[in-house]
Formats: C-alpha cells, sequence, structure tokens
C-alpha cells in the first residue's frame, strides 16, 4: 500500500512540475469553436478523452463477460443442486439397502 502511496506522489509531482513548465496559453480552434488555455490544461483535457474514449470502447466486451459470468454462475449453481440431489437419493439407497439386509 505504501508503495502505490509513493508512486501517487511521484506521479502528482510529475504533474506539477509538467503544469509548471508547459504554462503557455495557446489557442485551440476546431470547426467554428476555440478555445484558449495553457498548453498543460489543454493536453491534460486531451488525455483525458482519449481515455474516456478507452472506456467506452472496453464496455462491450466487459458487458459480454459480465453477462458470460453470469450464465456460467446460474449453470454452477444447477449443477450443484443436481449433485446435492444425486447424493441424497445415494445417501437414501444405501440406507435403505443396510436397512433391509
Amino acid at each position: 500500500m505504501q508503495f502505490f502511496l509513493f508512486l501517487a506522489l511521484i506521479l502528482a509531482l510529475a504533474l506539477v512540475l509538467f503544469a509548471v513548465q508547459n504554462s503557455i496559453v495557446i489557442s485551440l480552434k476546431f470547426v467554428n469553436w476555440s478555445f484558449e488555455g495553457s498548453l498543460a490544461f489543454i493536453l491534460s483535457l486531451t488525455f483525458v478523452a482519449g481515455m474516456i474514449a478507452g472506456i467506452f470502447l472496453l464496455i462491450p466486451a466487459w458487458w459480454r463477460k459480465t453477462m458470460q459470468g453470469r450464465v456460467q454462475r446460474k449453470r454452477i449453481h444447477e449443477l450443484e443442486k443436481e449433485l446435492s440431489s444425486l447424493a441424497e437419493e445415494d445417501d437414501d439407497e444405501s440406507e435403505s439397502d443396510g436397512i433391509g439386509g
């Protein structure tokens, strides 16, 4: 746990250093929209937008695996019930064999 805290601290310091060194104001234009901000802020927004796009691309695979997991858990539950009922039947047969013998 301390390793991850240390890693987060190093990352935060690197981000602060990056922001301080890239504080120049730049203009960003897209179609009719324009925006002015620091280079570090615009790069951070671009990075976050890329992360969100990546998450959206991963959602279908995650959903598919979740559905498969639900189906498999349901099947496991059914098989466990079947196994326990077969074990009970086996116990009943062995008891009846022992009483009659």
